[in-house]
């Protein structure tokens, strides 16, 4: 069983791999139907909700490829893409969660920790990308702004 559901997701990783950049037929021919939508956020982008708890970066995409056909019977799928135009360009998939550090204080060497997660929703229409850093730092620190970010987003229907 195992076997056979990896073998159906290796077929549909090389046939989604084959894609390009264009929609696909109307399904008719037995095709899959896609957008592939490269999105990028700048930092003046980024909004902040400046909540009593739970404050988070955001920012709301127009996505017209999101009809209300594709909001109930579609899959979309969301990458952060790294390095964007060049060999070294790499994607990972939303939500991505990452575990980081840095110097907090430099004379006693004191180490900070904190988890980066950057997730998604959409409905008809639009898509908000979500920006949290679980030691939140930006509300201590109110020049931050999330760095400018690409993502790919990829809607099959």
């Amino acid at each position: 069983m195992k076997r056979l559901i990896y073998g159906v997701l290796v077929v549909l990783a090389v046939v989604l791999a084959s894609c390009e950049g264009k929609p696909g037929r109307d399904g008719r021919d037995g095709l899959v139907n896609y957008y592939k939508i490269p999105v990028q956020i700048n930092q003046n982008e980024w909004k902040y909700t400046d909540f009593d708890n739970n404050n988070y970066f955001y920012a709301t995409i127009s996505m017209p490829e999101i009809t209300g056909e594709i909001y109930q019977h579609g899959n979309i799928m969301v990458y952060r893409e790294y390095d964007t135009g060049t060999a070294q360009a790499t994607q990972t998939p939303l939500p991505y969660v990452r575990h980081k550090e840095y110097l907090a204080d430099e004379a006693t060497q004191t180490w900070g920790f904190y988890t980066e997660t950057v997730d998604y929703e959409f409905t008809v229409g639009k898509m908000t990308i979500f920006y949290t850093a679980s030691d939140f730092d930006y509300e201590v620190d109110k020049q931050f702004v999330p760095e400018q970010m690409n993502f790919r987003v990829f809607i099959t229907y």
